[in-house]
């Protein structure tokens, strides 16, 4: 199974939510979460679902065979996050995410960290998966202690992060960012994350694609998880 997960850059690029899904379809994804996003032309129940009030929003998209099952949970759920049951050649549960904080609103730990008791029970089956643009990294110096401390929340959840148990490197040291500040590098970030359960750990990998095509989309990178067992 392959999830790519991908912040769009709808503000400033403003692209219809069928051209973004059009570009990552050609590395030929079985999911797609698209973070940042326009409204789709038409939802599709089980194979494409929007979330959000107001465009940009949050994008998923099943592929090649499979499905999507909203999970009750997503009832009440914080905004910007959705969770499914992804049916078909192999199955999963997936939790999209990507938290926006208002001027006056919740910093970004309060919004995740409220996504987090919200999905609790969610997060805790044996074949699970976290991902989008979190906004996260102990990089930004108003997170050095919360990003940490989210980490070890979703690590006794049971999930971790697949970029940096592949790595070896430690969150605020990544060699592979996500994120380019204002979109021209005036600061590199890894915000962008697939937190696995264990059992889905085993046989996935996972790279962040970049080069000056990517750079001409988006100031977001691509992250590719690929789960080789995935039944």
């Amino acid at each position: 199974m392959r999830i790519i997960a991908w912040n769009a850059n709808f503000n400033r690029h403003r692209r219809p939510f069928e051209a973004m899904a059009e570009i990552l379809g050609a590395l030929d994804p079985d999911l797609m979460v698209i973070s940042e996003t326009a409204r789709p032309i038409r939802e599709e129940p089980e194979h494409i679902a929007w979330v959000g009030e107001k465009e940009p929003g949050l994008g998923i998209v099943a592929r090649n065979g499979y499905s999507l099952l909203p999970h009750e949970a997503n009832i009440g759920a914080p905004p910007l996050s959705a969770a499914y049951r992804v049916q078909g050649p192999s199955s999963l549960d997936l939790l999209a995410v990507w938290p926006i904080r208002d001027r006056d609103g919740p910093s970004y730990d309060q919004l995740l960290n409220s996504t987090l008791d919200h999905f609790a029970e969610f997060l805790k089956a044996e074949r699970t998966i976290l991902i989008g643009d979190l906004n996260t990294s102990t990089r930004v110096d108003a997170q050095k202690k919360s990003h940490p401390n989210l980490v070890a929340r979703l690590d006794c959840l049971g999930l971790s992060s697949l970029y940096h148990l592949r790595s070896g490197e430690r969150h605020g040291e990544e060699t592979a960012p996500t994120y380019r500040h204002g979109g021209l590098g005036k600061g590199l970030f890894h915000i962008d994350y697939a937190f696995l359960s264990q059992t889905l750990q085993k046989a996935a990998k996972i790279q962040v694609l970049s080069g000056h095509e990517w750079e001409a989309r988006s100031d977001h990178y691509p992250i590719v998880v690929d789960i080789l067992d995935a039944r």
